[in-house]
This record gives structure tokens, sequence and C-alpha cells, in this order.
């Protein structure tokens, strides 16, 4: 009796490879459609997904390759909206800050400014994880149980993440 399993086929051989995106490509695009109700965007994540798995063929099993494709979809997704929601919340800030700066000298303005920059590019710069559970913890107001909930790992682990980022910006920027 013969089994009928593609666990051996390699997601790195480019026809397998062209096999999956022909076979997963419009299903995964319809589903990011209906998550995002744009059809741009739902092919920007699609490209993107597509470009993780062959990142990644080694490490996927031809099986699972939908199933991956679909996380990163996701991960991806949730990932540019909480980004959006941290730029919205920035530029409300900002916007109302500027109400309270019209009696500020301009080196106070500029120095502000300057100051906002290198906090945003010293946040940038945290390795993933440790950015995902600090902008989740500083911006979102999650608490440690809810982001180990959120992203499946201990509250250890994030607190181990939350720790490290504080270091790095200290380290960057002193003990502001």
């Amino acid at each position: 009796m013969k089994k009928n399993s593609t666990n051996n086929i390699s997601v790195c051989d480019e026809k397998n490879y062209k096999r999956l995106y022909n076979l997963h490509s419009k299903t995964l695009r319809s589903y990011m459609y209906y998550t995002c109700n744009n059809i741009s965007t739902a092919e920007d994540i699609v490209q993107e997904a597509f470009v993780k798995l062959w990142e990644n063929c080694s490490s996927i099993i031809f099986d699972q390759a939908l199933f991956f494709l679909k996380r990163v979809s996701k991960n991806h997704f949730y990932n540019t909206k909480r980004h959006d929601k941290i730029i919205l919340k920035f530029r409300e800030s900002s916007s109302s800050r500027k109400k309270d700066t019209d009696n500020e000298t301009p080196l106070f303005i500029l120095e502000e400014k300057e100051f906002a920059l290198k906090v945003k590019n010293t946040i940038a710069s945290l390795p993933d994880k440790e950015r995902e559970v600090f902008l989740l913890n500083r911006i979102d107001k999650l608490k440690y149980k809810e982001i180990a909930d959120f992203l499946g790992i201990s509250i250890k682990t994030v607190e181990k993440h939350i720790s490290r980022a504080l270091k790095t910006i200290r380290k960057e920027i002193g003990n502001v």
C-alpha cells in the first residue's frame, strides 16, 4: 500500500514553489481581502507572505505551506494595523502639542523634534520581538499577561523583552 504524502516535496524547488503560488495565491488574496477590505493591501500582504515562504522554504513542509502563508499574512496585517494605530496616536498627540508649543522658542521646538526622532529611531532599531512587545505594552497599554497570551509566549519572555528594550532605549537616549 502506497502512501500519498507530499511531506518529502521541497518547497525550495522552484516548480513546487510556483505550484504552491498557483494553488493558494488567489484563495489567500481573497482571505486577506475579507480581512482588510482593500484589494491592493491584500495583494501586497500575499506577496510578502510568499516572499517569507521562499526565505524559509527549507524549514517549511509542503503540506503546511498554506497554514504558514495564512499565519504570516495575518501577522503582517495585524502588525501593519498596530503600526498605523501608533502613527495615528503620534499625529494626534503632535497636533495637540502644536497648540501648546505656540509660546515655545524655536530652539526648544527643534530640540523636541530631534528628541522625538531619536526615540522613534531607537524604537525602530530594536529587534522585532522586543519592539513588538514594548509597543504592545507602552502604546497599546496591554499588561504582560495579555501580551503573553496574544503572542503565545510566557510572561517571563515578555518581561525579558521589555527589560532588554528599556536597556537599549536608556543606553541610546539616556534615562528619561
